[in-house]
């Protein structure tokens, strides 16, 4: 008997415990937004001290795939926008043109046009999502080379709203190392650490859909210049963000001829050393290739082995020395150099003005390419 009350008594505590949803609110009572934009407005002059908001909202009996879902006809989502100085006030003029609650829960991609985050600065713009709680930390934030509102109005090739499309291609799954991936939490803290200044990846719209490649550098907030996606590649190698690229080198035996390598294995290790009375940072970069397409018809013969592995070196030093010259040109040192001298060397980072010294810091690099030989085709 008392045996089987016991589930009846468990089922009434648990149902006693269960508590709703904080501000619950029925799902078709929301307007889900799933990107946002900020762009300068069509007149600066007229409206001083103020940027367009944008935020794109899934229309839902059109989200459907399939023929149900194309034959509602349209975009699947709609973008609204407004001229403000903030974005809180930005939100409550938008609220007025909706018969939903405006939900910023579901919010994946923030996306800044180059001229607001040169002249407004990210601190402002993205204060009022780095203060919400609701506001997903793993959201994407990227600077647009252009109008950031025209990217969120693509219609992707797939049927996908524009905010997903454009998710996965600044995401890892893109597979690219021509993209530096970032999100809100990351650039959080690299904003607020000393020693580094944060990156944001690029995008412009292009005729039909979104490009993405290179990156952004930002220097206390506000945009300083592009990195073009050799200078990102090389970036992320030093880094340690590398994940895998192809490179395209000339044939040692026949250099009108292409190989093509496959670059999967690099490491950067930083280290100060003295030389004189200066301090010096050397950066070694060490890694692996293997051989992907030859162009002629040899193949990869161990007599390729020297000239393959000098010119895979010369490539990827190439592009690194590039970021390096970039960042110390542009005064901002997103290769993270003061961060570790400030982790490893206290004493000398008190000492350093590192906004005046950074660049003309010395740096020199040394680049080793080593040759997997993991696939053999041997020449005719």
């Amino acid at each position: 008997m008392y045996k089987k009350m016991i589930p009846i008594f468990l089922l009434i505590i648990i149902l006693f415990t269960q508590s709703g949803c904080w501000e619950g609110r029925e799902l078709n009572a929301r307007a889900f937004v799933t990107a946002v934009a900020f762009d300068m407005p069509e007149d600066p002059e007229a409206l001083p001290n103020q940027f367009l908001f944008s935020i794109q909202v899934p229309i839902p009996e059109k989200m459907a795939g399939g023929e149900s879902g194309q034959s509602a006809g349209g975009k699947p989502f709609l973008v609204f926008g407004t001229t403000t100085d903030n974005v809180l006030s930005g939100i409550l003029q938008l609220q007025c043109q909706l018969d939903r609650k405006i939900f910023f829960g579901h919010t994946r991609l923030i996306l800044v046009n180059e001229k607001v985050a040169r002249i407004f600065g990210l601190e402002r713009v993205l204060d009022y999502f780095k203060r919400n709680f609701r506001i997903q930390r793993m959201a994407r934030v990227a600077i647009v080379e252009g109008e950031a509102r025209e990217v969120l109005n693509i219609q992707p090739p797939i049927g996908q709203t524009p905010s997903t499309y454009i998710l996965n291609l600044i995401s890892p799954q893109s597979g690219s190392s021509f993209n530096y991936i970032s999100d809100l939490g990351k650039w959080l803290v690299l904003e607020s650490d000393e020693g580094i200044d944060p990156v944001l990846p690029r995008i412009c719209k292009g005729k039909e859909t979104a490009l993405t490649g290179g990156a952004a550098v930002l220097k206390n907030g506000r945009f300083l210049g592009w990195l073009n996606n050799f200078e990102t590649r090389g970036l992320n190698i030093l880094l340690n963000e590398f994940t895998e690229s192809d490179y395209r080198v000339k044939c040692p035996f026949h250099p009108e001829e292409i190989i093509c390598v496959g670059v999967n294995n690099l490491r950067s290790r930083y280290r100060l050393v003295k030389e004189g009375n200066n301090p010096v940072l050397k950066i070694n970069v060490v890694g692996r290739f293997e051989t992907r397409e030859f162009s002629g018809s040899h193949g990869p013969m161990v007599q390729l082995t020297e000239g393959l592995e000098r010119a895979v070196t010369e490539k990827v030093r190439e592009e690194i020395e590039m970021a390096i010259n970039k960042a110390q040109n542009l005064g901002a040192d997103i290769l993270g150099v003061g961060r570790y001298i400030q982790a490893y060397h206290p004493q000398l980072w008190a000492k350093l003005n590192w906004d005046q010294e950074f660049p003309y810091f010395p740096i020199k690099l040394e680049v080793k390419m080593e040759w997997a030989l993991t696939v053999r085709r041997l020449g005719a």
